[in-house]
């Protein structure tokens, strides 16, 4: 019922939303940030391994991302609600002396609440959420947006940092994530955004959100492959989605959704798992295609096929050590001994180097 009143007084929340160009071209006036060191919070570092799962938003379309920032919309809006209330008791209290004793006090408070929640509905109704960040992963830039290009920021990735800050709210203490970058405008002294990612109660939760972000912005890696992320890309490339759809468009992924292609996942992998076991028989074993095969599959499959091939790879080298080297069996009417031991250096020189990277990494 509250909600509904809201609504009444003040209109529906609008989601004003960036320009998507806003990251093809860095600001190029921009003044080194005089806060930074003043900012009361631990900053965050990537974490070294998905270790750490958490919950966070997804609104990316696999080329940008955007997350939302904390704006004054919010608390206009708060503002012009309860100013709603106190004007109409002081309307009433002021109505109710006025037959006694004239004009009194509360006469000039409705007054003044009465400008307040005029100002507020007006900002409400003509403005909305218009704080935004966007990650962009092909041009490596992030945009600070703020209602239009004038008034945003647009820096390299490299010059953000993430921030873990102790706040409070009812029920008692909170922490949130901040991105602020070490370029501001130059009419700003600095310039840090509280943005709704996720709920990082603990350190490490803003390290894996901090990760997540960077293998995004990392052309050279792949889309992270941790749960959400991944079914998000996906169900936007089936259904011919932008960004665009999945922000301002109101475009949702269900949890039906997200099964589906959840579904579909774990059915091409099955489907990558019996081919890869075809590819590692003596008839059509190849180092190179594994290699290749390795290389083109999507990262939801990586982690087991590199699980297989690390198992199967430490079998078949096993039979070449020792005095009396040997092929593993059926592998003979193939290839001869030397063709083999080249087959299995070109497995060994890839593979472990990539399970090595992969176990440095969680240590």
């Amino acid at each position: 019922m509250i909600f509904w009143f809201e609504e009444l007084l003040m209109g529906k929340t609008k989601y004003r939303y960036p320009d998507w160009s806003c990251t093809k071209q860095v600001t190029e006036k921009t003044r080194v940030s005089k806060k930074i060191k003043r900012l009361r919070g631990e900053l965050v570092t990537p974490q070294p391994v998905y270790s750490f799962h958490t919950p966070f938003y997804v609104k990316t379309d696999g080329k940008q991302w955007v997350v939302q920032s904390d704006s004054s919309y919010g608390g206009t809006r708060a503002t012009g609600f309860l100013s709603a209330f106190a004007l109409i008791f002081c309307v009433i209290a002021g109505s109710t002396l006025y037959q006694y004793h004239g004009v009194n006090l509360f006469v000039y408070l409705a007054i003044g609440f009465f400008a307040i929640f005029a100002y507020a509905m007006y900002k409400t109704r003509t403005g909305g959420e218009d704080t935004w960040v966007v990650f962009d992963r092909a041009t490596g830039n992030v945009c600070f947006w703020r209602k239009n290009q004038k008034n945003s920021l647009t820096v390299p990735f490299d010059k953000v940092n993430c921030y873990w800050i102790r706040g409070f709210q009812r029920g008692g203490v909170t922490h949130n994530m901040y991105f602020m970058p070490t370029e501001n405008l130059p009419n700003e002294r600095h310039r840090w955004w509280k943005v709704h990612f996720g709920f990082p109660t603990q350190y490490e939760q803003a390290q894996f959100f901090w990760r997540v972000l960077t293998d995004f912005m990392d052309q050279s890696r792949p889309i992270p492959e941790v749960p959400g992320l991944i079914h998000q890309v996906r169900f936007v490339e089936k259904n011919g989605y932008t960004i665009e759809d999945l922000t301002e468009g109101g475009v949702e992924m269900t949890e039906a959704d997200f099964n589906e292609v959840d579904a579909e996942i774990q059915n091409d992998m099955a489907a990558l798992d019996a081919r890869l076991r075809r590819m590692v028989k003596p008839d059509k074993f190849s180092a190179d295609k594994l290699i290749e095969f390795y290389k083109n599959a999507p990262i939801y499959s990586k982690e087991d096929i590199l699980r297989t091939i690390m198992v199967k790879l430490k079998r078949w080298i096993r039979f070449l050590k020792g005095e009396d080297r040997m092929m593993e069996p059926g592998y003979g009417e193939y290839f001869t001994l030397e063709e083999y031991e080249q087959e299995m250096d070109k497995l060994a020189d890839f593979f472990f180097r990539i399970d090595q990277e992969r176990r440095a990494a969680m240590l």
